[in-house]
């Protein structure tokens, strides 16, 4: 009999309360108003991202680099993609609130994006199970490949247009660097999953 999938339930732990308090400390800081939700949207997705990244790179870290550490994060993806799960849907929590808070709809383009990528994650998360990937076979690969290139589109869309739009409202400069530093992580978590993509391949091929 197969050993028990050992679940890191201190993944979800941490994951909660860091999210919750990048809501939390926002509003008690600046009270709960529109800079309040503002603050919230804008550090959510300081949880979430890293989160991704470590989902999206747990594959190619580890047939480009195998050590005890990519190893861990290959064997736990399934719950760093929950964790991102969790994490970004707090982040969605906190953005209905802003436009709920200012009385305004997002435009059309980002509405389709956005629930797109909210649609394919939630189906991601609730088939990361032994059960989802019995039900849906072959296409379990396929939904969480779309799911996740389309979710890293979404996020590199995202801090692209923090690099060509600056703010007005913004005279520190932190959406640029922002946009910039993560921007560069997506497209660098590409190129390694090209490179071990590749070097699979190589493995595979007969010498």
């Amino acid at each position: 009999m197969a050993a028990a999938r050992r679940i890191p339930s201190w993944l979800f732990a941490v994951t909660l309360i860091a999210s919750l308090a990048t809501v939390i400390g926002p509003l008690a800081h600046f009270g709960v108003n529109e800079t309040g939700w503002q603050f919230a949207t804008r550090y959510t997705v300081r949880v979430s991202f890293p989160l991704f990244l470590l989902t999206y790179l747990a594959s190619p870290l580890v047939i480009l680099w195998r050590s005890e550490a990519s190893r861990w994060l290959m064997k736990n993806r399934r719950y760093l993609g929950l964790s991102f799960a969790i994490a970004h849907t707090t982040h969605l929590a906190a953005l209905t609130s802003l436009f709920i808070f200012i009385g305004e709809i997002p435009d059309v383009t980002a509405m389709l994006g956005g629930g797109l990528a909210y649609a394919l994650m939630f189906a991601m998360a609730a088939t990361s199970n032994d059960h989802g990937v019995k039900l849906l076979g072959a296409n379990w690969n396929r939904l969480h490949k779309v799911g996740l290139h389309f979710l890293w589109f979404i996020f590199l869309f995202t801090y692209l247009g923090r690099v060509s739009d600056r703010a007005a409202d913004d005279p520190s400069g932190s959406f640029l660097v922002a946009g910039i530093v993560g921007s560069s992580l997506l497209f660098t978590s590409f190129l390694l999953r090209l490179l071990a993509t590749w070097k699979r391949q190589q493995r595979r091929a007969p010498a």
